[in-house]
């Protein structure tokens, strides 16, 4: 099995600074299998001591990875786990992950916290996860990262980072957003490719006076023009018709929509004067809104 995963993120500030690009590609290739088999769907299991009334199926559910030490003032209402028997499909990561927040929202559950990881190796063609399952007051205190959603708008408790005045000492906030695709062959059908659109609330920022709703309204658009380009990657993908089987093809394509990205960030805040001119913000808006309109087919990886 081959698993590709891509990411862009950009660092936005409001009111003076310039954008740091970073991009990584991490590529693992595993032994091929010469038997014969068949396949089946991932193992999914819920061990709960605790249960409330179940969750819509589009609530927030809160994922923290393995590294994430955040103390939760909750206990903890049972484990959930994603398995296989060695080669079921649907289970890139992003499905494995997906799959414990449906566990999760059945449960009643809206934070899940991932305790232990396999990666696909000669045994297994899946990620196999195992986590525990919270019920919190507010799980949007514990997010670390946001994937974009139309009724999700950004508010300044999202801006978590310590200010960092050192890179960019004239900026008021910062927000760190970015995109990433991943796919993973399926050895029974070709492997799907998933983007998503992400903002790192530990790496984003604001200062004191800098907690206005107009400077929050610049950088949700900030955040929207990513969303954009996540959308016009996904499009491109699709019509180039990639796939986990030529997946090394969508790799021009993908930094393409990165370079698009990052100019149309930089043309953003170079004619808003980083948010600080009004009317031609609110043009911004309009014209972000429009283009989110023009590219809803690609909203999601369905």
């Amino acid at each position: 099995m081959i698993f590709n995963k891509f990411k862009y993120f950009i660092k936005a500030s409001s009111l003076g600074s310039l954008f740091t690009v970073t991009t990584k590609r991490k590529l693992s290739t595993y032994l091929l299998l010469t038997f014969i088999f068949t396949a089946c769907a991932p193992k999914l299991k819920s061990n709960l001591n605790q249960s409330f009334t179940p969750l819509s199926q589009n609530a927030l559910v809160v994922v923290l990875d393995i590294t994430d030490d955040q103390i939760i003032a909750s206990k903890n209402i049972g484990e959930l786990k994603a398995v296989d028997n060695g080669f079921s499909e649907n289970c890139t990561y992003y499905e494995t992950v997906e799959n414990l927040k449906r566990l999760a929202r059945a449960a009643g559950a809206n934070l899940i916290r991932i305790t232990k990881q396999k990666n696909p190796d000669k045994w297994s063609t899946c990620h196999r996860l195992w986590a525990e399952a919270f019920k919190v007051e507010n799980p949007q205190a514990y997010e670390t990262h946001i994937e974009w959603r139309a009724d999700r708008k950004l508010t300044w408790d999202d801006f978590k980072g310590e200010p960092d005045l050192e890179n960019f000492p004239e900026a008021l906030a910062v927000t760190n957003s970015g995109f990433s695709y991943e796919t993973g062959i399926n050895l029974f059908k070709k492997g799907k490719v998933f983007v998503k659109s992400m903002f790192n609330t530990n790496l984003s920022w604001v200062l004191p006076q800098g907690r206005t709703d107009f400077i929050l309204r610049h950088e949700q658009v900030h955040f929207d023009i990513t969303e954009i380009y996540s959308r016009k990657l996904r499009k491109e993908l699709a019509d180039a018709g990639i796939t986990s089987e030529n997946i090394t093809k969508g790799k021009p394509i993908f930094d393409r929509i990165s370079i698009q990205l990052q100019k149309r960030q930089d043309k953003y805040d170079r004619e808003t004067k980083r948010g600080s001119k009004q009317e031609t913000q609110e043009n911004w808006e309009a014209i972000i809104e429009i283009e989110l309109a023009k590219y809803d087919l690609y909203k999601t990886n369905d």
